[in-house]
């Protein structure tokens, strides 16, 4: 199946992994790449050195086309966008803020700038800037979501811009893929369903929660990181969202602290990037330290596999993902589908 994402981005498939963190390590996105899609390696809380270490672990595993994610505003900013830059990795997706520093810092360098975008006015600003595509995440994601449905968005944005769109929350089959066709999308993005893959870097026993989980298992909240973001249901929530409760001060300074160690920047990059995250999350200074509890709390679930105490970071489309596959299987299930549907499709139609 060819489209202008296929195209530009020289895979086989219009599939791509989205970078979920912590679980898009140099494994998953080997083999979404090897599989025909493009894998994208999450760069979230890790240091220049060992994104730079990722980013040769998955050529060591793979010859085919992958991506690296880079947020605005966090603290080691540029010195992560300067690793990918010398890397020369084939994409990056720009999450958080204008990416127009980051499209000019690679201008000569053959990389591809793919914007995350929730809203039209972020497209529209993207293409003028320079991106090469950018990728629609509707309020169905995991994460930190959009206010509107991907059905209304896509549809929005793709009549908006001539960028080639991708389209992203709630896919993770071929009805999907074919449906975001329709939209007006040139390909899709699935963070929850490569999730649960068996490459996945998240716990067994998170993977196994997932798959036991209906569409109604999800909730968004704003007392993990301030903002709303999507988890799975669990005794986390309910205790925060019962009780009108937010994560204690205590715990917020000590995750704030633990992020910067973790990071390995000084006092003054660390500052700086907090002030960036400030102006991108549109946050108050005491949110920001909610942001970095709540990241610890998805580092709980995610990485420990605290599925009760930990955020376990998921799209609605939880509520239709049933085994763990291979990301393989994944991709060649999807393509698969996809071609009968379009097929199909020519019969159900009356002329």
């Amino acid at each position: 199946m060819k489209t202008r994402i296929t195209e530009l981005l020289g895979i086989k498939h219009p599939i791509i992994q989205a970078p979920a963190s912590p679980i898009a390590g140099p494994p998953l996105v080997a083999a979404v790449s090897n599989a025909g899609g493009l894998g994208i390696l999450a760069s979230g809380r890790i240091t220049p050195e060992e994104i730079r270490e990722d980013i040769r672990a998955v050529r060591e595993l793979t010859d085919k086309p992958f991506g690296v994610n880079l947020t605005a505003g966090t603290p080691g900013y540029e010195k992560l966008a300067e690793v990918m830059i010398d890397e020369r990795v084939p994409v990056i997706s720009h999450g958080r803020g204008n990416p127009k520093w980051l499209i000019g810092a690679t201008k000569g360098h053959d990389t591809k700038i793919m914007a995350m975008i929730g809203a039209v006015k972020h497209a529209v600003r993207a293409e003028q800037d320079g991106a090469d595509i950018v990728a629609v995440a509707g309020m169905e994601c995991g994460g930190h979501v959009s206010n509107v449905a991907t059905m209304v968005l896509l549809p929005l944005v793709a009549s908006s811009v001539k960028l080639p769109v991708v389209g992203a929350g709630g896919f993770c089959d071929g009805r999907g893929l074919v449906a975001a066709l329709a939209l007006g999308a040139e390909g899709i993005a699935m963070g929850t369903r490569f999730a649960v893959t068996q490459e996945s870097a998240m716990p067994s026993n998170i993977k196994q929660r997932y798959v036991e989980t209906s569409e109604a298992d999800t909730v968004v909240t704003t007392a993990i990181t301030g903002k709303g973001v999507r988890v799975l249901r669990n005794k986390l929530t309910d205790m925060l969202e019962g009780k009108g409760q937010k994560l204690s001060w205590r715990e917020r300074i000590t995750s704030t602290l633990e992020i910067r160690r973790t990071l390995g920047v000084s006092w003054w990059r660390f500052i700086i990037g907090g002030w960036r995250m400030k102006k991108d999350y549109e946050a108050s200074f005491s949110e920001l330290s909610i942001l970095a509890a709540g990241a610890m709390r998805v580092e709980k679930a995610m990485v420990e596999g605290d599925a009760d105490f930990g955020a376990m970071v998921s799209g609605q489309v939880c509520g239709r993902i049933d085994d763990i596959p291979t990301a393989g299987e994944v991709i060649d299930r999807i393509i698969a589908e996809a071609d009968s549907i379009l097929e199909s499709l020519r019969d159900k139609v009356l002329s």
